[in-house]
């Protein structure tokens, strides 16, 4: 993976939010990171492994640890984020600010 990993993303635009879908196998829930900033989701995920003892008394350790931020096309209600990890994809459901959902105009004639 290193370095080259990128998330498979696919990031879904609706009236009242966004749903972004992230593929991000090898991890567990509590590797997350998940952070709304102004008008950036970002996502980071670390995981570090102990590959156990080794000769002469040393330990291997092995940490993987991935980023991304997507820049967000709506003002988003941070405080009611969803995000759940399962089977190596990790879907966020992102409402909307009040101020950020479209509003119809009428048009008089």
């Amino acid at each position: 993976m290193g370095r080259d990993w990128y998330w498979g993303l696919d990031v879904q635009d609706a009236e009242n939010s966004l749903s972004v879908r992230a593929e991000a196998p090898g991890f567990e829930p509590g590797d997350f990171d998940i952070q709304v900033r102004g008008d950036q989701l970002i996502l980071r995920a670390a995981h570090k492994t102990e590959a156990g003892e080794q000769d002469q008394g040393h330990r291997e350790w092995s940490q993987q640890e991935f980023f991304r931020s997507i820049a967000l096309p709506a003002e988003i209600d941070a405080d009611k984020v969803t995000a759940q990890y399962r089977n190596g994809v990790l879907p966020l459901s992102l409402p909307k600010a009040e101020s950020s959902k479209a509003g119809r105009i009428s048009v008089r004639g």
